[in-house]
């Protein structure tokens, strides 16, 4: 496993990058930033176990949330929507890998990522393709900090959540992670979390201050994106897994230097990642 100089391993943030890209050309108006995505991934696998996945980005273990039976306090209980087809559960729903989809809501946003053919939840780029496109639905844009909140919320409809969630995201454009104090203790969902892909189809509020913000205590507070400084060892735009958008290669073309790999670092889901 290679970690970037941001330490999210390189094969997953190169899924954010796609997704990136992908969305520039299918939704320009949405203005979803890599950072964004690798802030969700971050809180809810822990970029996808730390990494742990194959060539093709598809995790080496299941990442599997709870049973969505209602036992876990603050969950909801949701029932069996796909015979367990997705989640492996015929009884009640539960969500899926590095992006933690449940099946009703996959059933919708299911996208094939690395153009293998294969829509699969637990593969890093059609998961977070998926992602993408869950919190560009319904006219949102998100260079706005205020429609960047709301796409958050309905990904989890927690004001805590969406405060940790934008708190990385400013780190990673910046450059950086944030500090324990810069993070809410508790982002645990609310009752009222929407937990499917109507969602998605809910109509926007036409006064978007009205929207519930997050806490700010400890967290940054969203502001108008600045341009980030060069990262050392990020991946450039173009520069995608030769899995997908991959030209022929020119033979005259020099090899480009490949990056040192950097030290590996372990990870694993913290627990505060729920489903959606």
């Amino acid at each position: 496993m290679i970690l970037s100089a941001l330490g999210i391993p390189e094969i997953v943030l190169n899924a954010y990058r796609s997704a990136e890209l992908e969305m520039m050309a299918e939704s320009p108006k949405c203005g979803l930033p890599w950072h964004l995505l690798a802030g969700i991934g971050r809180i809810e696998s822990g970029h996808a176990g730390g990494g742990r996945t194959d060539s093709v980005g598809t995790t080496i273990t299941p990442i599997l949330g709870p049973v969505l039976d209602g036992r876990l306090a603050g969950n909801e209980v949701i029932r069996d929507t796909d015979r367990g087809a997705t989640d492996g559960d015929p009884g009640h729903d539960r969500a899926v890998g590095p992006m933690q989809f449940i099946p009703s809501t996959w059933a919708k946003y299911a996208s094939d990522g690395n153009a293998d053919g294969v829509a699969d939840p637990n593969n890093v780029f059609d998961a977070t393709l998926a992602a993408a496109r869950y919190l560009c639905s319904g006219g949102l844009d998100l260079r706005d900090p205020l429609q960047e909140t709301r796409a958050v919320l309905r990904y989890n409809n927690s004001a805590a959540y969406a405060a940790n969630v934008i708190t990385w995201s400013n780190a990673y454009r910046n450059g950086g992670t944030p500090t324990p104090s810069q993070l809410s203790e508790s982002a645990s969902p609310s009752p009222g979390r929407l937990a499917d892909a109507a969602a998605a189809e809910a109509d926007l509020p036409h006064d978007l201050a009205t929207t519930p913000q997050p806490s700010t205590d400890g967290a940054a507070t969203p502001t108008t994106p600045a341009p980030a400084p060069p990262i050392p060892g990020l991946p450039p735009l173009p520069q995608l897994p030769c899995l997908i958008f991959c030209p022929p290669a020119d033979p005259g073309a020099p090899a480009s230097a490949t990056p040192a790999p950097a030290e590996p670092v372990p990870g694993a889901p913290p627990a505060d990642a729920v489903p959606r």
